[in-house]
Formats: C-alpha cells, structure tokens, sequence
C-alpha cells in the first residue's frame, strides 16, 4: 500500500494555522493572562470529540493521572493494579496520590495487562484499576471493566498512547470512569513539545477536580492533595488546537505506515507482532515487533541509522517498583528479552518506510540462522 504525503505542504499549512493560532489567542486575551476561556472552549471540543460530557485541560498526562486517582478519593495505602508493561508515570502517579501500585503481568499476544493476571492481585486493600492502552492498542477493556463491577473497584483508562484508537467503534477514553490524556511530543495529536494533558469524564461530580488547579480557591483541597496542579499553558494549547484541524490526515497517514509494515513484515522470519481484532482500531505510536534475534536485528538497523526503541524496562524490573511486585511475570519478560520498537510517525514517506522495511528484509537474507 504506497503511504504518499506531501509533508512540505503539511508543514507549511501548520506554520501558517500556528500563527493565525497565536494571533487570535492573544487577540482574545486583550493584554491579559487569563486563558480560562480558551482552555474552556478546548474542553468542550475535546471532550466531544472523545464522546464524554467534561474534561480538563491540565499540564501533562500524569497530571491528569495524579488527579483522577484523587478525584476517586484514593487513601493512603489503598492498592491500584496497574500493568508491569507501562511508562514508570502511570505507577508514580499511584505512589503521589499516597496509594500502592501493584503490577500485573501483560498478555503474551499484544502486551496489555492480563486480566487473569490482574484479578488474582486483587486483595482486601485493593480500589481500582488503571487499564492502560499501550502502544496505541485497546487494552481488554471489557474484561477489566467486568472484573472491576463485580469487585466494586474504579477504572481509570490511560489512554496516553492511545489517543483516537478505537473499541467497538468508539473512542478510547469514553469507557472508564475517568480517562486520561497526553499531548507530548511523539503522540499523534501533539503540542510542540512541552506537553498538556486531558482528564475526561461523564460524571459531573468530578468537576471538582478542578478545585485542584485553583491555588487561591481552598487551601484545605490543596493540602490534602500535597500540590497544585497547573492547567495547560497557552502555547500547547495552540499547538494542540492547531494540530487537531489536522488530525484526520494525521490518523490516515499512521494507519497507512502500520498497513503497510504489516502487509510487507507479516511471515518474515520469525517476526511476530500484535494485529487489530474485528472490534479495534489502533492508531500507533510506533510499531512494536518482537523476534528472537532481537539485539542482532536492532544492531544491525543502527549500523545503517535507523533509529529504532527499545522495549519499557518492565516494573518489576525496577528497584523503586520491586517492593509491590506480587507475581511471577514471564510474558513481560519475553517481551523486554524480545521486543523492539520500529519507528513510525505521522506523514512518514514511502520511502521511509521501505527503507526500515527492505533493511530487516536483508538482514533475514543475511543471516540463515534466525528463521524458524
């Protein structure tokens, strides 16, 4: 499938909507720096977009994080199930808000939280948990959302990777009780680097949530929260609102790349990665393989400077997060022994893509001994 995009004529519109951006947002504020509006008018759009009722514009995705896990009165001591497989904010996050995370090992077939795994952690002391969506793929929403009602547990999606990926045709982040967001640089709806965040939600009784921004309103709120947490800042507002009139060629173009990586990837060798079921829609951050020769592939890409990631250290990986490990963890353990990460970003060319595409195509040529 050829992935043809002019990125010139991108970059050149996303210069010119920047500046009409800055121009009408300082127009707007009339010398002031009050941005209450504009951050208001965002909410609406996003939340909308998404498919809930509220949401709050904050500074970073584990702002939004920090915040949920506060607005759903977590305790301290009070255990959060989170994955093993995950960015260390969404663990750190639990840590601040005065609970406990307790790790749950990932699926083998797409590296999401098992929930088999989840529920035999569920103890005494056990609230919530945190079903994050890595890599831009759903995580099992339904059974985690099921395990979470009968146990009388909140469910948070972390939905930081995984912004305009979809379940049963609707947009993750409109399932869980609460819902969290990221605009950092490397996400397909990004700021210009310095961040933002979203809290999403149905419930009106978590716009209280906002109390927390509002360092003059209540002292006792903020300090029962330990800290205040700042709403987004006008540049990544701009940014975000500038790149969001964009953001239908954005998805297209990252779902072309993965279709592609896929059609010219799937069978090679003993390459293996996870594929959207009929009821998923992933729209990728990067393009997660994993195979046996693992370091000599990821050697050999860099030789020829193709920039690829390695896998998430797994928590129990991690002295910080060794304390709160409960479990055996195999299937994350296969995956940071096996797992490297393709690059893939918004309007990649063609050329770029087969370039990644024909250089792991050669190595297999070259080299007998990793097929099955």
């Amino acid at each position: 499938m050829p992935i043809r995009y002019d990125t010139m004529r991108i970059d050149k519109l996303l210069i010119k909507h920047y500046q009409q951006g800055i121009e009408d947002a300082l127009g707007r504020l009339n010398g002031l720096n009050d941005i209450a509006r504009l951050l208001e008018e965002w909410e609406e759009e996003f939340s909308g977009y998404i498919g809930t009722h509220h949401a709050l514009a904050l500074n970073s995705g584990t702002d939004a994080l920090q915040t949920a896990l506060l607005a759903l009165q977590l305790k301290k001591g009070d255990e959060v199930i989170v994955p093993n497989v995950t960015y260390p904010a969404v663990p750190l996050a639990v840590l601040y808000a005065g609970g406990i995370p307790v790790p749950a090992d990932c699926r083998p077939q797409d590296y999401q939280m098992d929930p088999d795994c989840a529920e035999r952690l569920i103890s005494k002391r056990t609230k919530g948990i945190i079903a994050v969506h890595m890599f831009g793929r759903p995580a099992p929403l339904e059974a985690l959302m099921k395990l979470a009602k009968q146990k009388g547990l909140f469910t948070i999606e972390d939905v930081c990777q995984a912004e305009s990926s979809e379940y049963k045709n609707r947009k993750l982040g409109s399932f869980g009780e609460l819902s969290c967001f990221s605009f950092s640089y490397y996400k397909p709806l990004s700021s210009c680097g310095g961040g933002g965040g979203m809290l999403c939600f149905n419930d009106p009784k978590y716009r209280k949530v906002a109390e927390l921004t509002n360092i003059w309103k209540d002292e006792a709120v903020l300090l029962e929260a330990g800290r205040r947490f700042a709403r987004m800042y006008l540049w990544d507002l701009i940014a975000v609102k500038t790149k969001f009139k964009f953001l239908k060629d954005i998805i297209k173009s990252r779902l072309k790349t993965k279709a592609f990586f896929e059609k010219k990837l799937w069978g090679l060798g003993d390459i293996d990665f996870p594929r959207d079921g009929k009821n998923e829609l992933t729209v990728p951050q990067v393009f997660v393989i994993t195979l046996r020769e693992r370091d000599r592939l990821g050697q050999y890409l860099q030789n020829i400077g193709i920039q690829w990631q390695h896998p998430y250290t797994p928590l129990h990986k991690m002295n910080i997060f060794r304390p709160f490990i409960r479990q055996d963890m195999p299937n994350s353990d296969a995956y940071e022994r096996r797992a490297l990460h393709l690059p893939l970003f918004s309007f990649m060319k063609e050329e770029e893509a087969s370039f990644i595409v024909d250089a792991v195509v050669k190595f297999f040529a070259s080299s007998p001994k990793t097929r099955p």
